[in-house]
């Protein structure tokens, strides 16, 4: 076979293999619209999530870390040992912290707390730190209770439970429930003393 034979035996080859792949029963015309099966079943918005968790354990001394960001300034870091975390779906899930050690921010103030657990929860980016919370502000004030709730939507730390609150001077405040805003420094102590 002569080359110039060759190559257009190869040439239709080709051109045959190319229009043996493309569509060509599909019409000319712009397509038309047909109709969707039915559905069956419930809605999608109605199924059950599939629970995803994930479980993270400190190694030496590589922490677990967990920083909440408003408008790019930082609101808390969270450092634990150990971490469990579920989540269902878009902005629904939470984590469970253990011996978590939380910074708070407020502009040059801050806030440290320790405590056995913390929980996390996704939707509104609280912090519910419980069995036992040792607080310390910068400015030397110290706070224990059995319970501290972050509230990121108010910016307000919530403490309930056997409320204890010492100032740098000594003078401790004793109650129910504190209120504390992060943002003004303005702290309420309520209920009855022991």
């Amino acid at each position: 076979m002569r080359p110039d034979a060759a190559r257009g035996a190869l040439g239709l080859t080709l051109c045959a293999a190319l229009a043996a792949c493309s569509n060509a029963t599909r019409p000319s015309g712009p397509p038309s619209a047909s109709p969707s099966p039915a559905r069956t079943g419930p809605p999608a918005a109605r199924q059950s999530p599939v629970a995803i968790r994930i479980h993270s354990q400190r190694v030496g001394s590589k922490y677990i870390y967990l920083t909440e960001q408003k408008k790019s300034r930082v609101v808390y870091v969270l450092r634990a040992d150990s971490n469990e975390s579920i989540r269902l779906a878009e902005g629904a899930g939470h984590s469970t912290f253990t011996l978590p050690h939380v910074t708070f921010f407020s502009g040059p103030r801050t806030i440290v707390a320790d405590a056995p657990l913390a929980t996390v929860e996704e939707r509104d980016r609280s912090v519910l730190m419980s069995g036992g919370v040792h607080a310390k502000t910068d400015k030397g004030m110290t706070l224990t209770s059995d319970t501290l709730r972050y509230d990121d939507a108010t910016e307000r730390l919530h403490g309930e439970g056997h409320v204890v609150v010492t100032t740098p001077q000594g003078t401790e405040l004793h109650g129910d429930v504190l209120d504390y805003d992060m943002r003004t420094t303005e702290m309420h102590v309520t209920g009855s003393a022991p």
